[in-house]
């Protein structure tokens, strides 16, 4: 009695605890602009178009806040052996994360809140919307089951087999509730975001989702699930064909294009809510407030700025860097997505220290992160603090979706010579000042996901999804990774990096099956004793 108690008060913090906080209009162009705390609650946010609009926008940011903050690097980007620290998070490169750990637990609380809150507002629109039309009504059902659909994407790349929760109710009264298996899992992510690619509107406001959203983020839905339960390393051809129809749709006739620059996806003008629009590129973003209270910020900038010298003189105490494995693995010539994401010896940015003249980053020893660094306040408008970066966080942008375009391409081919997702996987190159390829294996597309998505919160994921269908050779591949090394760098005449370790990591990582899902959070697990069962079949109600 006393463990569905607390298991019914944990969860209880899931559906509420953030909705309680902000809530944003919808009435400006700006939805997210400043919070309507005198205006919208839960009660009378659906009494008409603009209160219905607010009660979604939330979903947009605050309920995601504690994945942005730091478990989302931390599990794409650091246990991806992309950056690491060796003061921070250096379980998560090391792979010795284990069940206590904050930001595991941080995460799986804020997808859970993002899936919470997404339940809570399509109940609400069902019982109590008014004075809107079903079309409006649908496509604000549209987002929510969409947020609902990512965080679930996030959480069985995670975790593996997760609790699947549609009804908040039924969940208080019942919170001892058991997990369900990956493959269900992916049903009812599938079955969601297919009933936001029908709903939701092909235009909308700057910022909000639309059926593009939806079609991209299917596309790549289907194109991780079809490798799932391969024991002959193949994948699934029906799914891989989902995959690639979603893709070359979004590609063909969403109208959207790449931005020119690549750097620019990551600079004030060209990313923020405030500037009046996403940008061309933006599938799906967070939408932080510059300069907003705590909870509706991107928070994210005085970790990951090395000093306070990039960053205007506000406080910074990022120690991250690149990993030596990904910058061994820069091709010559891979310079500007190498500039827009780590800093190197010599590079200058024009863009930080503006006023001065611009930045030159010294050192041959680490490379620190510049994606996601966009300068001082003086460089942005003033809209930069401590921990409160202007810059949206982008979860899918049209690129990720030309390279899922690609890979779904290449099915199960050992080459792809040929076709549409053959050019689209050469438009992200040629973005990039790369030269185009005439043909493309699965290492040239792991290349090219971890280059243009590094320090996007990808990676980790991504070879995640690899493992379904290739697990040997993802496990050897994490393996011969040389993730804790400490190293030099110099820049080539040619462009090329030459990367020299210094002293390798001792005793180095070794990864296992074991290794692929994180644990479950220990709070969970002691409070639901399911969590320690076998995962049961969910009913859909078919």
């Amino acid at each position: 009695m006393f463990k569905k108690a607390e298991a019914m008060k944990n969860f209880v913090k899931y559906i509420f605890g953030m909705l309680l906080l902000v809530l944003y209009s919808a009435c400006s162009e700006d939805f997210l602009d400043r919070p309507p705390l005198d205006r919208v609650t839960v009660d009378n946010y659906s009494k008409s178009f603009d209160e219905l609009r607010a009660g979604t926008s939330a979903l947009y940011n605050i309920v995601w806040f504690d994945y942005n903050e730091r478990a989302g690097y931390s599990i794409g980007d650091i246990r991806g052996g992309n950056t690491l620290s060796k003061y921070f998070n250096a379980g998560y490169y090391r792979f010795t994360v284990n069940s206590l750990d904050a930001n595991l637990y941080e995460a799986w609380s804020a997808l859970y809140k993002v899936v919470a809150q997404s339940n809570t507002v399509m109940s609400n629109i069902s019982l109590k919307a008014e004075n809107i039309t079903d079309k409006e009504k649908n496509a604000a059902i549209a987002e929510c089951r969409f947020m609902r659909a990512t965080a679930y994407f996030h959480l069985v790349r995670a975790w593996g087999p997760v609790m699947i929760i549609e009804d908040n109710i039924a969940l208080v009264d019942n919170p001892i509730i058991p997990l369900n298996p990956v493959e269900d899992v992916y049903k009812f992510i599938i079955a969601d975001l297919t009933w936001a690619a029908r709903y939701l509107p092909e235009t909308d406001d700057p910022g909000r989702v639309t059926r593009w959203s939806a079609e991209g983020m299917l596309a790549k839905v289907y194109l991780a699930f079809s490798g799932y339960g391969s024991t002959d390393g193949l994948r699934n051809q029906a799914l891989l064909d989902s995959a690639q129809y979603y893709a070359a749709d979004v590609c063909r006739n969403s109208g959207m294009e790449l931005m020119d620059n690549y750097a620019d996806l990551f600079k004030y003008k060209s990313n923020v809510n405030r500037a009046g629009s996403n940008n061309m590129e933006s599938l799906f973003s967070l939408l932080w407030v510059p300069l907003g209270v705590w909870g509706s910020q991107n928070a994210t900038l005085s970790d990951f700025a090395f000093h306070s010298d990039v960053v205007g003189g506000i406080s910074a105490w990022g120690s991250h860097r690149a990993s030596y494995d990904i910058l061994a693995l820069y091709q010559a010539g891979d310079t500007i997505r190498l500039d827009a994401t780590f800093m190197t010896d010599g590079v200058h940015y024009p863009e930080i220290n503006s006023a001065s003249g611009g930045y030159t980053y010294s050192g041959t020893e680490t490379c620190p992160l510049k994606k996601y660094v966009p300068g001082g306040p003086d460089d942005n408008e003033g809209d930069v603090a401590v921990m409160n970066s202007p810059l949206n966080s982008y979860i899918l942008r049209l690129a990720d979706v030309y390279l899922v375009y690609a890979e779904a391409s290449l099915g199960n081919s050992s080459e792809l010579t040929s076709g549409e997702g053959l050019t689209y996987f050469n438009k992200v190159r040629a973005r990039a000042g790369m030269p185009e390829l005439t043909s493309v294996d699965f290492e040239d597309l792991i290349y090219e996901r971890r280059i243009e998505l590094a320090m996007e919160y990808q990676y980790w994921y991504d070879l995640v999804t690899w493992y379904y269908f290739k697990p040997q050779f993802i496990i050897d591949y994490i393996n011969g990774q040389e993730r804790g090394a400490e190293y030099t760098h110099s820049r080539n005449p040619d462009g090329s990096l030459t990367v020299t370790v210094t002293i390798r990591e001792d005793p180095p990582t070794t990864v296992t099956a074991d290794d692929i899902y994180f644990p479950y959070p220990e709070s969970e697990m002691v409070q639901n004793p399911s969590f320690n069962q076998e995962p049961v079949p969910y009913d859909f109600g078919e």
